[in-house]
């Protein structure tokens, strides 16, 4: 709903694939052997993102969901994403295109973090 008004109506923003939306929210909390794949605030955020993204869970706006997601995720872990939108962008997009994966995720918003005291 805030996307659609974030971004206008011409956007479909209904999921495409429910399956691909429950991966991406769960991708944050993975693990294997008993041990966190994505130990730190950073690394769980970086990890929904890039599940948002190449999930493609909706029909459109993937990517600009995954931003929102990311800002949403961090406010609601008592951090603040210090990140311009032409960042976010250049972020999402990177993945999109598969030229950010794995530990640069993590580094990247680990970088744009501002954690609350």
């Amino acid at each position: 709903m805030q996307a659609r008004a974030a971004y206008g109506d011409g956007d479909r923003y209904e999921i495409h694939t429910m399956d691909g939306l429950m991966s991406a929210l769960a991708a944050p909390r993975r693990s294997a052997f008993g041990a966190e794949l994505f130990p730190t605030l950073a690394d769980k955020a970086g990890a929904l993102v890039y599940a948002l993204v190449q999930n493609h869970p909706f029909w459109d706006g993937n990517k600009r969901i995954a931003a929102m997601a990311l800002q949403l995720f961090a406010e609601r872990n008592g951090a603040r994403l210090a990140a311009s939108e032409p960042e976010l962008r250049a972020f999402t997009s990177g993945i999109a295109r598969g030229q950010l994966r794995d530990g640069a995720l993590g580094a990247w918003v680990g970088a744009h973090l501002e954690i609350r005291a």
